[in-house]
């Protein structure tokens, strides 16, 4: 069996093993747990060198974009909060 029957979608053994710093770059929803990386990265100055231009490539690679307003939410679960109040 190949090794990539056996990763999950979103799994990345750089951002897991190789790299954890990586992972403040990961936001995560605290209602749904919807994983996504953080907007910040996108940023003109972000791939200044070659550990950060590696860190934006794994992570646009693995992880869909995923901005959290100020609570924590995603915009699905913030829709969906706003609704209800």
């Amino acid at each position: 069996m190949s090794h990539s029957k056996r990763t999950k979608r979103g799994y990345s053994l750089y951002l897991e093993r190789w790299n954890p710093d990586a992972k403040k770059y990961i936001n995560v929803c605290k209602i749904c747990g919807r994983k996504g990386y953080r907007p910040v990265i996108e940023e003109a100055g972000f791939c200044s060198d070659p550990l950060h231009s590696a860190i934006y490539s794994e992570l646009v690679r693995t992880l869909p974009r995923l901005p959290l307003d100020e609570a924590g939410l995603c915009e699905v679960c913030a829709g969906v909060m706003e609704g209800k109040q």
